[in-house]
């Protein structure tokens, strides 16, 4: 599993072992993975990182940050739009994951992969970039907020 996570991924994640690890059941097609202090979440065939890992690992992935008005939507489910998009960190490829943050505080509300490549993004107006693969307030939130890593 932990392969298949660094290939997904496409971040550093060394240091991270196959053994000692903790797999819970969230459904039959879906688990979180407790690696150490990172946690992943597997759903159907997507690996990704959750909300709760520490900052300094969701800081390896690209990210954007949204204006104000794009987070109550994110915080349900809405794909990321571009009109909400104030900023890209980091270049991304199409079915790259993206971390997303609110730019007020600069804190992680959400994390997606990529619809389109960065580039494209920046030179368009409107339209959808990334999927909202994991956001605050979802069972995947409300599972782990009380997790101990």
């Amino acid at each position: 599993m932990v392969d298949e996570a660094r290939r997904q991924l496409k971040v550093d994640i060394t240091g991270i072992e196959d053994k000692g690890n903790k797999t819970i059941e969230i459904d039959k097609n879906a688990h979180v993975l407790l690696l150490g202090k990172i946690v992943l979440i597997r759903e159907g065939d997507k690996v990704f990182p959750s909300l709760i890992c520490p900052e300094s690992f969701l800081e390896r992935f690209p990210a954007i940050r949204v204006d104000k008005g794009a987070v109550p939507y994110l915080c349900k489910g809405a794909k990321v739009m571009r009109p909400g998009i104030v900023s890209f960190e980091k270049d991304f490829s199409v079915d790259d994951i993206v971390c997303i943050k609110e730019a007020l505080h600069n804190k992680f509300i959400a994390v997606g992969r990529a619809l389109i490549e960065k580039d494209e993004a920046e030179k368009t107006s409107k339209g959808v970039v990334l999927d909202n693969l994991h956001h605050v307030g979802d069972r995947y939130w409300n599972i782990l907020k009380n997790v101990r890593i």
